[in-house]
């Protein structure tokens, strides 16, 4: 399984700038209880533009941040929007929550970390 932050991705991304990556995870985690929040919202309402913009922008959110898991859950939840398959909307919803909760939870702690070696 894939780590929940991966320090070689996010820096990658960054162009190997260590501030910089943590800058942006430090802007995803506090952008994930309302992106999730949103979602949750639009799939309760069966508004299924507003579920794929929320979704689109969470997965977008994951694009720069090196966390792979939150990024496969967020892709899955775009193609179950894509098919309108309800179920695996639900599912995902709840796989995405696991994960921003992972997320959430180790992100103070990841910032001080050192991510190069």
């Amino acid at each position: 399984m894939a780590q929940i932050l991966d320090y070689e991705m996010a820096l990658e991304q960054a162009a190997g700038n260590e501030p910089l990556a943590k800058e942006i995870f430090e802007m995803l985690l506090a952008e994930l209880p309302k992106l999730r929040q949103d979602l949750q919202h639009a799939l309760a309402d069966k508004n299924k533009t507003a579920c794929w913009d929320h979704a689109h922008k969470l997965y977008g959110s994951t694009a720069y941040t090196g966390v792979p898991r939150l990024k496969e859950v967020a892709h899955k939840m775009e193609s179950a929007i894509k098919d309108d398959n309800e179920q695996l909307m639900t599912e995902t919803f709840d796989a995405l929550s696991v994960e921003i909760d992972s997320i959430l939870e180790i992100g103070a702690n990841e910032l001080k970390q050192e991510w190069t070696s």
